[in-house]
């Protein structure tokens, strides 16, 4: 297995572990009584606490790049390409890591500047980078 089809796997290994947590607290909430099991319909105005709703904004954060990464992945695995991602495919799962390790434990706008928003870019330039490598562009 190439070193970025392993990381799509630490992707995904990331993404359901998120969707897990979330899971198991609603199931919780909904076990224990608390919550309707209809709560947390879309438009619905649930008051979860902020932890949780940070879990939650991680997972969305982490599903709305997912197709991007794993299309990235997929194109250099099926083009024989995997050398232009495999060296930095790694770093791409851990700044996505750490991204969400910032969302969860705080809002503040310090960390959301120096911390969330620089991860962020670096997923991004490297989705870039690699698609216009891949694709022959530069």
């Amino acid at each position: 297995m190439t070193t970025s089809l392993m990381a799509m796997a630490a992707y995904i290994g990331w993404v359901l572990l998120l969707l897990f947590t979330v899971i198991a607290y609603r199931g919780f909430m909904v076990m224990s009584a608390q919550r309707k099991a209809d709560a947390w319909t879309r438009g619905g105005d649930i008051q979860d606490g902020p932890l949780f709703k940070r879990i939650s904004d991680a997972l969305s954060n982490s599903l709305e790049t997912a197709p991007l990464f794993i299309g990235v992945m997929l194109l250099a695995q099926v083009t024989d390409q995997t050398a232009v991602t495999d060296d930095m495919a790694m770093v791409y799962v851990g700044a996505r890591v750490l991204q969400s390790v910032s969302h969860l434990i705080s809002v503040h706008h310090l960390m959301i500047f120096l911390v969330r928003f620089p991860a962020f870019l670096v997923q991004a330039a490297l989705l870039v980078w690699w698609l216009l490598s891949l694709t022959s562009i530069i």
